[in-house]
């Protein structure tokens, strides 16, 4: 195709169908914007989620790492209130 079959290819398009393409343009356009608000809506709002379960987590695994200290210390006492019994063998067993 030449410039010149360009520009009369041009010229055959009627002002009605300039003013419909561009009306369809001016949908997809608009269409597109509001799909791309909501998504944006919608990360904002599972980010804001995301923070409130890591949150959550956290707080559970510092309640966690707590009732291990509690349960090896009471374990830690209850071993040290029972004496060791040793024999009086050569091995040196411990009970």
């Amino acid at each position: 195709m030449t410039r010149q079959d360009n520009a009369e290819e041009f010229m055959y398009i009627k002002e009605d169908d300039y003013k419909t393409l561009i009306s369809i343009y001016q949908q997809k356009t608009f269409d597109l914007f509001n799909q791309n608000i909501a998504l944006e809506a919608k990360v904002a709002t599972l980010n804001s989620l995301i923070k409130e379960l890591n949150n959550t987590i956290e707080e559970m695994i510092k309640v966690q790492e707590k009732q291990t200290k509690r349960t090896s210390k009471s374990r830690s006492k209850a071993q040290s209130a029972v004496p060791e019994i040793t024999t009086s063998s050569e091995e040196g067993e411990t009970f």
